[in-house]
């Protein structure tokens, strides 16, 4: 076997292990927050505010996201490094611009909740 046969099936392990720890993060994430959204609802139905609970867990939420998109960034990296075809440096730079623009509205959200979760507390 070809030295570059090997670095291409070592980069394709790392890169596959690499998207399924994001994948992973994401699904912990989303099965954190359906959790705590139940928890949240039960209390609601007690007539208990909630809005602080919600946003807390809507900031944690985005940042299993955004922890997500980033090894989800570094697989197709890798993914593309690989490869070494243009046109997967083509779509390696579509997906970077998209997970790119999601993490930066994103972020933005979470600054937003974080700044109303801050002003809440404070009255």
């Amino acid at each position: 076997m070809e030295e570059g046969s090997l670095l291409f099936h070592f980069l394709e392990s790392v890169a596959l292990i690499v998207d399924l720890v994001g994948v992973a993060i994401a699904l912990i994430g989303a099965l954190k927050f359906c959790t705590h959204i139940a928890i949240i609802e039960f209390q609601r139905l007690r007539g208990l505010d909630c809005a602080h609970q919600m946003r807390r867990n809507r900031i944690e939420l985005g940042g299993y996201i955004l922890a997500a998109i980033e090894f989800m960034i570094v697989s197709d990296i890798l993914h593309s490094v690989a490869t070494r075809a243009l046109e997967d440096l083509y779509i390696l730079v579509g997906l970077v611009v998209v997970r790119t623009a999601i993490s930066f509205f994103l972020g933005m959200e979470i600054k937003e909740l974080e700044e109303k979760d801050r002003r809440s507390e404070g009255s």
